[in-house]
């Protein structure tokens, strides 16, 4: 049995790049430049991307349910300094999801 490649995988699942990125939009709350950043990424990123940002918005209801968990996790009683929560809005859903998971978050990769 030989493995899919990524291109083989999202005109699988998705049918287009264009329909994957239409997919990862709303799922990340990406704007214009963003969503043109995702169309010159590679299959495999983009599957990585969605796949990630479906499991945020599963386990913790988005960007901002993530960011509470890791202040949870980070800080005493979950409550971080004033600026942190603003710098982590600038991450990617990617690097929150990989940071909780270093904390020692429990998020499952299933």
């Amino acid at each position: 049995m030989t493995t899919k490649t990524p291109k083989q995988l999202l005109a699988e699942r998705f049918g287009t790049r264009h329909d994957l990125v239409k997919a990862i939009v709303p799922l990340i709350g990406a704007d214009d430049a963003e969503k043109k950043k995702l169309l010159g990424t590679t299959n495999a990123k983009l599957l990585r991307i969605h796949e990630v940002a479906s499991l945020v918005n599963k386990q913790f209801g988005g960007k901002a349910g993530l960011i509470d968990a890791i202040a949870k996790l980070q800080f005493q009683g979950g409550k971080p300094n004033a600026g942190w929560r603003e710098k982590m809005s600038g991450f990617t859903v990617k690097r929150l999801f990989d940071k909780h998971r270093q904390l020692g978050g429990q998020a499952s990769q299933g």
